[in-house]
């Protein structure tokens, strides 16, 4: 019968051995993250895009520079609608073309129909119209227009999801939620 002493001894080598082995894990973690980077680079190079918010008279009232690859890009021309942080679900399939998505959909059972007209080069520089409105005759209504600019390469240290104001460094990260500390 073996003793804990002995057990003790059989597994000294790995009890001593762990920390050396997450400490080698933990240093190759940024070589892993750079060759990930350096592969993003070669097949979706990440780009800088001006979003600008539109007033009812086509007048910018905000913008943004974010820093984005092919999947952030195609979810410029999307729309997906949510009341208080609750998706509007598809009552029916979309109608969904280049310049157009339709669909109508419902909250909590309340349906609204939901719109985005697109307009312009979707690579380059296009305009999107966005409107929710409630289907029930209150004529509750929501409405967003947005153009989006691709202005080139993404500013050095910058990574897919950075974003900033105008004039500013980059703060919040899009996709992570989480603040630059720089």
């Amino acid at each position: 019968m073996k003793t804990l002493p002995s057990r003790a001894r059989r597994f000294a080598p790995a009890i001593l051995l762990a920390p050396i082995l997450l400490t080698l894990a933990a240093c190759s973690a940024p070589q892993r993250q750079s060759r990930l980077t350096e592969l993003q680079a070669q097949n979706d190079p990440p780009e800088l895009w001006r979003v600008e918010s539109l007033d009812s008279r086509g007048r910018v009232n905000g913008a943004i520079h974010v820093c984005v690859d092919q999947s952030m890009r195609d979810g410029f021309a999307r729309a997906d609608a949510e009341i208080w942080g609750r998706p509007c679900l598809p009552h029916r399939d979309a109608v969904d073309t280049p310049h157009l998505y339709a669909v109508r959909c419902e909250i909590d059972g309340r349906r609204f129909g939901l719109t985005l007209n697109r307009s312009g080069d979707l690579r380059r520089d296009f305009t999107a119209a966005f409107s929710l409105t409630a289907l029930d005759g209150s004529g509750a209504t929501a409405k967003q227009v947005r153009r989006f600019r691709r202005e080139g390469a993404c500013p050095a240290g910058w990574i897919i999801g950075d974003q900033a104001r105008l004039g500013s460094t980059k703060g919040v990260n899009a996709l992570a939620g989480t603040w630059n500390m720089d």
